[in-house]
């Protein structure tokens, strides 16, 4: 089995807080550009965990990649999150599975559900006792967000990845590049920059009727 990795890494909080800021624009556009710089270094946090959360990084990569070449093959209507939902639902894009880029939004929105359980998580770990197993927080976490959206066989996977890991402080020390106390003070910052992107986000699919996306 899997064990967790002691080795100091190099997750950069800060990098993830400045995307977030930089994403959201005065009118509450969302830049998808600075959005996917955020899940990168998001995602960074995941494969550093080595094969313990494998099963999120690589399904994370793989959205992020298939959104980055929306962006570069059509720099106009995929500049924001608005942009593309509402290009793709007045072309009929919204579904597409097969081909060269699949559908964006489609893509997008499995990112929207794994920021759900990111921001839940990283609110958790601010509270309570630096000595708490994040374990209990990312399984509780979990629960109430992704989970609903995963097959048994997932959910089982995830189970066993979360039951490794180690105290909050440990896990913290281990991988974020800051120190700890530097950390709880940017965890805030960063959940308070992302919700809102979160829940504009929400609002548009919701508009749309899009959350229910295959």
């Amino acid at each position: 089995m899997a064990t967790f990795a002691t080795e100091k890494k190099d997750f950069d909080l800060v990098v993830v807080l400045e995307a977030f800021q930089q994403c959201r624009q005065s009118d509450d556009t969302l830049m998808l550009r600075e959005y996917l710089t955020a899940f990168t270094e998001l995602c960074r946090f995941f494969k550093l965990t080595g094969t313990l959360f494998g099963f999120v990084a690589m399904d994370l990569e793989d959205k992020i990649r298939m959104l980055n070449e929306h962006l570069t093959a059509d720099e106009v209507h995929y500049v924001s999150v608005q942009s593309m939902i509402q290009y793709e639902v007045d072309h009929d894009l919204t579904k597409v599975k097969k081909g060269n880029l699949k559908s964006g939004s489609r893509t997008l929105l499995r990112l929207h559900r794994a920021l759900e359980f990111i921001l839940a998580f990283m609110s958790r770990l601010r509270l309570g006792d630096e000595n708490e197993k994040s374990s209990v927080i990312a399984s509780e976490v979990y629960n109430q967000t992704l989970a609903r959206f995963h097959p048994w066989i997932v959910q089982k996977m995830a189970g066993v990845a979360m039951y490794m890991l180690p105290s909050k402080k440990n896990l913290i020390d281990v991988m974020c590049k800051q120190d700890y106390e530097s950390v709880m003070r940017t965890l805030g910052e960063v959940v308070t920059s992302g919700q809102p992107l979160y829940d504009i986000t929400q609002r548009v699919y919701e508009d749309k009727d899009l959350l229910d996306l295959p």
